[in-house]
């Protein structure tokens, strides 16, 4: 009896040391880890249907069909996404560098120069004298930081259905929003900019500025191609995330702004509702 007692409460705290040791990896996990896995379990339960969202600036509809994140370690080794589709014709570097210059504590070691900035350029110095001496100072107060960055991939079904601001079938696609929430709180947004699979414009000075353009034959017409942009953590904050969303926030006032919440709006879609790349 005794035995049998003992091997039941090995068996109980061997039940609870494995609670424990779950407890303790899910709260060493980083909001983002925590969120691709409820994306992925979202996914394999519920069968992902499209929304249509129509954008009526530019007479277009949208579905967004799929989505990929890939961090900045990785953008040059992955084999998916292609040089030449992106704004520049090469792939991102893995290293981005931001090189800031500290203009306060210029100002505060040089009086004439705080004067120029205080005074919108009017005092202290003329601008030529201005433009010399950040020149010739820049460097002694200028510092570079890796910046991490990530990449995210949106595929998208896009249907031109006529009007719009622009009558032109010819159409810029990067109109929607990527937003970064944290809770409720938008703490970051960017645009799929910087990549786009069935762009017309690869060659040249055309390609940078046009990249993200395509020509429609007719009313009726639809695509399906793969839009991109990258997110800089100094800027967009995808660090603080706790979830993502692409759709379109209202462009009218800033209290319609307040009021807007993508979990709710019909105009977006939440990244973990959406299937991931395979």
């Amino acid at each position: 009896m005794k035995k049998k007692l003992s091997v039941i409460v090995a068996a109980l705290a061997l039940v609870g040391l494995i609670a424990a040791v779950i407890a303790i990896e899910r709260k060493s996990k980083t909001p983002m880890d925590r969120y691709l896995e409820t994306t992925q379990t979202t996914k394999q339960q519920v069968k992902y249907t499209p929304a249509k969202i129509i954008d009526n600036d530019s007479g277009l509809q949208y579905e967004f069909l799929s989505y990929d994140l890939i961090d900045d370690k990785d953008i040059e080794t992955q084999t998916k996404y292609k040089a030449e589709y992106f704004d520049d014709g090469k792939l991102p570097p893995s290293d981005y560098v931001v090189k800031k210059v500290d203009h306060a504590a210029m100002r505060r070691d040089f009086p004439k120069y705080d004067e120029y900035v205080s005074s919108n350029c009017t005092k202290g110095m003329t601008y030529e004298e201005a433009e010399a001496f950040e020149r010739e100072h820049e460097a002694e107060y200028s510092s570079e930081k890796h910046v991490k960055t990530q990449y995210f991939f949106i595929r998208c079904r896009i249907t031109y259905i006529g009007g719009g601001i622009n009558e032109s079938n010819e159409k810029c696609l990067t109109a929607f929003d990527f937003l970064i929430m944290n809770e409720d709180k938008i703490v970051g947004m960017n645009h799929p900019n910087c990549y786009f699979d069935l762009s017309e414009y690869t060659e040249g000075k055309e390609q940078k500025i046009d990249s993200v353009y395509y020509k429609f034959k007719k009313v009726g017409d639809s695509i399906e191609c793969i839009l991109g942009g990258r997110l800089r953590d100094d800027e967009d904050h995808f660090s603080e995330a706790t979830g993502f969303y692409v759709g379109f926030q209202p462009s009218v006032t800033y209290s319609d702004e307040d009021q807007f919440n993508p979990a709710i709006d019909v105009r977006c879609v939440a990244l973990k509702d959406m299937p991931k790349e395979p």
